[in-house]
Parts: C-alpha cells; structure tokens; sequence
C-alpha cells in the first residue's frame, strides 16, 4: 500500500507540473481585447543637395575699370526638398586673391517641377569676405511640394569681380562659397 502511495504521489506530481506547464502556455498565447490605436508624430522635412556639374559656361567681362568680371551659370546646382517654408544662405570662404569678391544671382531652374508659389530669389547678393554673416539667396514662405513633385531645382551664377586679366596671366582667383539651408 505504501508503494501505490508514492506512485500516486509520483502521478500527481507529475499531472500538477503538466497542468502548470498547459496553464503557462494559454496565458501567454492568449491575446488580449485591446482597442486599437496608432499615434503618428509627422516632423518637418528638409533635404538639401547642391549638384557638383559636369561643365559650365563660363564669361569673362572686361568692364574696362581696375576690376574684371567672370561669371559661371551653373544649372540645377541646389535641389531642396522641404515641409515648409525655407532659406537657402551662403557664405564665402578664404580667397587666394585679396581684392575679389563674389557675388550671387539665382534662378528657378528650367527643369524644375516644384512648387514655385512664395520663392523670392536673391539677385547680384554680395558675399562679405572671409568669415562674413551668411546672406540669403533664396527664400521660400510654402513648401516645395506641388501635390506631384516634392522638389525644387535651382540655378546660381556665380559673378567673380577681380583685377585679374586671362591677358596679363597669372592665377585666376577662387574664392569657396559654402551654402545651407535652414527652415525660420
């Protein structure tokens, strides 16, 4: 009788521990009513490329006083995408050449596909020279988004004042322009 106990006991156990196990199981498999919710936090969004081309037109102007003219018309050079409102600022870099200054025109793109509601466009904008105040040359009150394309294409023509002369020889001068954009 002794033994039959201890089996019983031994089975019971066993029944207890498989129960438990079955019990643990349903719980977690179990889902739970639970009404549905899905929050969506939208930030703005900007991006903002500026296109290295492959050539460009490039002119010199002799206007005949101390200082000359180069200007290049770059195509498609800036490309932003943006939510709202935006700027686009320069700013100009170390010249090799004291004397140059550079001077900032632009333009909507011919192949731009955005919205051009709220563009104002920066023209002949004088950079200070090196480590002047970043100047706006494009603005946008909207944004780029038309309803078909998000983007917004633009061009820029560089004007390079210089008394340097191809006649003379010589360095040409550069001076690098650093641009970003920010959403007031």
């Amino acid at each position: 009788m002794l033994i039959l106990s201890h089996e019983i006991q031994f089975i019971m156990k066993k029944v207890f521990i498989l129960f438990l196990f079955y019990f643990m199981v349903l719980t977690h498999s179990m889902v739970y009513a639970q009404s549905p919710g899905l929050s969506i936090k939208l930030l703005d969004a900007l991006s903002f490329t500026i296109s290295q081309p492959q050539d460009f037109d490039l002119e010199y102007i002799n206007t005949g006083k101390m200082k000359n003219r180069i200007v290049a018309k770059v195509p498609d050079h800036i490309t932003v995408i943006s939510s709202r409102g935006y700027e686009v600022r320069a700013v100009s870099g170390a010249s090799n050449d004291r004397e140059s200054q550079v001077s900032l025109t632009s333009h909507i793109s011919k192949t731009n596909k955005g919205n051009t509601s709220g563009l104002v466009f920066g023209r002949g904008v004088q950079l200070e020279a090196l480590n002047g105040s970043a100047v706006t040359v494009i603005s946008s009150s909207n944004t780029s988004w038309n309803g078909i394309n998000p983007e917004n294409k633009f061009d820029i023509d560089y004007s390079l004042e210089s008394t340097y002369s191809p006649a003379k020889g010589g360095v040409p001068p550069t001076i690098p322009v650093i641009f970003t954009v920010l959403q007031p």
